[in-house]
């Protein structure tokens, strides 16, 4: 590092309150301090005891929110937050800490099975109704992953069924807009376990098939919420054959067709005739392995494979962008070409996992592993001229020790040797947690690491916008070297009594060699504008995060603030070129689209008559980069705008049924119920579709049923 470590020392404490009940009625998985957890160290254990700061988002939450998919689930989680970075097809992408999606590692079960392509729309994908409950470590305090697992892990921990039955769920809303098709807004949801008696054997199939409808929010006949038709299943599958072993097997497939851009009659016709039309085609198959085994009462081991593969069917441009064929249009172009602006893009994941846990005695544990990572992404874009054929791979090699030095001192260190194929070194990382328990009432966590984000295509690069007439693409600097990081936390937390727990953590982080994407046009593509991902200079991460809350008998609170700053250490360019007059040179110190302020506060209240939900999210300011165009598509000029503070709201209210002894549940809500949503949108064929911001979503209002059921009772019933 070229920043003096003791710049890391000078933190922003950050206070966060979560508030778990000894006595509290709720889900076991909601209350901290009874919660059990498996992500900071791979070995199940209480919440409590680990020495890895967890945060847990847990079934609770994502039933009563409604949440459809792990973009919303997210959303309820403090200092995270959903990016919406395109107006024609809505990538979203996840921020923690002040740092995007492609600083964080997305697991299912442990497993990385996230690539560079499944970041671009994955997260919309996973339906919650699979997820058990969603584990977050912030920052890279284990030695047990490896690159880009900077800013921290999101791990989804799979449903654990106890008995055989099922659910069917189906859900319906309609959205505040103009609606580009007659569908409203479905899902539904359909899921049977299978659980033998002696608890050895476990199977679980699923099906999900959910629609969200196209909306024009401003009437300018282009939308602002593409149209996306997913249909998901897979199984699970966990055999125990005894104490000492475990297998489980998982299979995920995913299929979505998503459209946006102009609306009225184009939007049902091919995307190359509509003016503006972004539609991508996307199918995803996930397969993991996993063998836990027992060696001895001391020993114990586990291999692991994941493999993944994404196939993505794309067109990104329209008439503007690419000319029409049409001799009487304003966009005739005797070029045309019916082939230009589709895209296929294809992205294959290996993972290999195999990891030792010896235990020493009460006082030492010890983990080794060795971990191999392999990727090949191969993309062709002809509207922009793009072809890549990438592989890359990492070998790493980690070594973790817990000592536990008394009942109130604990301490969890270790190491890992990477190297990767577009890395010339071997990369040491070291990391190191510090747990510090003086009675039942106080915690406090400390936690070092040192890590590196590799020199790869990420989520971002993969994606094209569209504004004035041309598309805008990033390539990588063949230059682009590793970015390194240091990052320090700590994290104290007081049980003050029965109801209330308050948890103090702060975090700082320091980047060397920062990915930054810089403008690079090329003068000979009059209709795409590039941009390169280079080096630039360090970056400094740091900042505060509040939760307060109170639980009664029947209701709980939970509040949460983020104070954060992103910031490089040289103003680094943004848009634009020095010295032209139109094309204007935009500088900042800051990082774009991240805002310093974030604020939820999520209501649970379980009444005599209903059980009601409601959630307040607040967004602070931020920079927001937008290139001008008049109504002609000629540049105006560039412009780093401040957005506005944004206050969202969710509310919902829940009754459960019981029917013929089994449960049937009917939900009805609303989602960002004050309709926030972003004023300055850019309007018309030629907008900047990248200038968005705020709430994915405006104001839905949605209704849900679901049936919940069980085989001893349909047993019952057929004899």
């Amino acid at each position: 590092m070229n920043q003096n470590i003791n710049v890391s020392l000078s933190v922003v404490m950050t206070l966060s309150a979560s508030f778990l009940f000894a006595q509290s009625p709720t889900p076991e998985e909601l209350k901290n301090l009874e919660a059990m957890v498996v992500t900071g160290s791979v070995i199940l254990e209480p919440l409590k005891d680990s020495p890895v700061r967890t945060e847990i988002i847990g079934r609770e939450i994502i039933e009563q929110s409604a949440a459809r998919d792990l973009a919303q689930i997210v959303e309820y989680s403090p200092s995270l937050r959903i990016d919406s970075s395109c107006g024609n097809c809505n990538q979203q992408s996840v921020q923690l800490l002040g740092l995007p999606q492609s600083y964080i590692a997305v697991l299912a079960d442990g497993l990385p099975t996230f690539s560079g392509l499944a970041s671009v729309y994955g997260i919309e994908q996973i339906p919650a109704a699979m997820i058990g409950q969603v584990e977050v470590v912030k920052g890279g305090g284990s030695s047990l992953y490896g690159p880009n697992a900077v800013a921290g892990v999101i791990n989804l921990i799979p449903r654990d069924p106890i008995e055989s039955g099922g659910e069917f769920e189906t859900r319906f809303g309609d959205s505040s807009g103009k609606a580009a098709q007659s569908r409203i807004n479905m899902s539904a949801f359909g899921r049977y376990d299978w659980v033998l008696p002696e608890m050895n054997w476990k199977f679980t199939a699923f099906v999900d098939s959910s629609y969200i409808q196209p909306i024009d929010v401003d009437g300018d006949g282009f939308t602002e919420v593409s149209e996306r038709d997913l249909i998901s299943g897979g199984v699970r599958a966990v055999w125990t054959p005894s104490n000492l072993t475990k297998m489980s097997f998982d299979y995920f497939l995913s299929d979505e067709e998503r459209r946006g851009g102009e609306t009225g009659d184009a939007f049902d016709g091919p995307p190359n005739l509509a003016v503006v039309a972004e539609e991508i085609s996307s199918t995803r198959h996930v397969a993991t392995m996993k063998w836990e085994q027992e060696l001895s009462q001391s020993l114990k081991s586990q291999i692991s494979y994941a493999y993944s593969r994404t196939n993505r069917d794309s067109y990104y441009g329209g008439m503007v962008s690419l000319g029409s064929p049409d001799p009487s249009s304003v966009f005739f172009d005797p070029a045309w070409n019916e082939a230009l602006g589709y895209g296929e893009t294809r992205d294959d994941l290996h993972f290999i996992d195999a990891l030792l846990i010896q235990e020493i005695s009460e006082k030492h544990r010890l983990w080794y592993g060795l971990q191999y990572r392999t990727e090949r992404i191969v993309d062709e874009q002809t509207a922009i001229g793009r072809t890549l054929n990438e592989t890359y791979s990492n070998v790493g090699f980690l070594a973790q020790h817990r000592w536990k030095w008394s009942d109130h001192l604990t301490a969890e260190y270790g190491a890992r040797i990477d190297i990767h194929s577009n890395v010339a070194d071997p990369i040491y990382s070291p990391r190191a947690n510090l747990f510090y328990t003086p009675n039942d009432h106080f915690r406090i966590r400390n936690s070092l690491s040192w890590g590196f984000r590799a020199p790869e295509v990420f989520n971002e690069d993969l994606h094209i916008s569209n504004v004035g007439g041309d598309l805008l693409a990033t390539t990588l600097d063949p230059n682009l070297s590793e970015e390194k990081s240091f990052t320090l936390s700590i994290a104290p937390e007081w049980q003050i009594n029965d109801h209330c727990r308050i948890e103090v953590n702060g975090f700082n982080t320091i980047l060397d060699d920062t990915f930054v994407d810089v403008p690079n046009d090329d003068p000979t593509t009059t209709d795409v504008k590039e941009f390169l991902k280079r080096n630039g200079s360090g970056s400094h991460i740091y900042g505060a995060e509040i939760n307060l809350g109170y639980q009664n008998e029947n209701w709980r609170m939970e509040l949460s603030w983020t104070e954060q700053r992103t910031q490089f250490d040289e103003t680094q360019s943004i848009l634009g070129v020095a010295g032209d007059p139109i094309d204007n040179l935009i500088v900042s110190d800051r990082y774009p689209r991240t805002p310093n302020s974030l604020g939820l506060l999520k209501f649970f209240h379980e009444g005599q008559w209903f059980d009601s939900f409601v959630a307040l999210k607040l967004t602070g300011p931020m920079d927001v980069p937008e290139i001008v165009t008049d109504a002609t598509g000629a540049l105006v000029g560039n412009r780093l705008n401040r957005s506005p503070w944004f206050f969202n709201m969710d509310v919902g209210i829940s009754k459960e049924f019981v029917v013929a002894k089994q449960n049937l549940t009917a939900s009805i809500g609303v989602k960002n119920i004050l309709n926030e949503f972003q004023e300055d949108i850019s309007l018309g064929a030629y907008r900047d579709a990248s200038y968005v911001y705020g709430p994915a979503f405006p104001r839905t209002v949605h209704a849900g049923l679901k049936w919940t059921f069980w085989a001893c009772y349909l047993e019952n019933q057929l004899e």
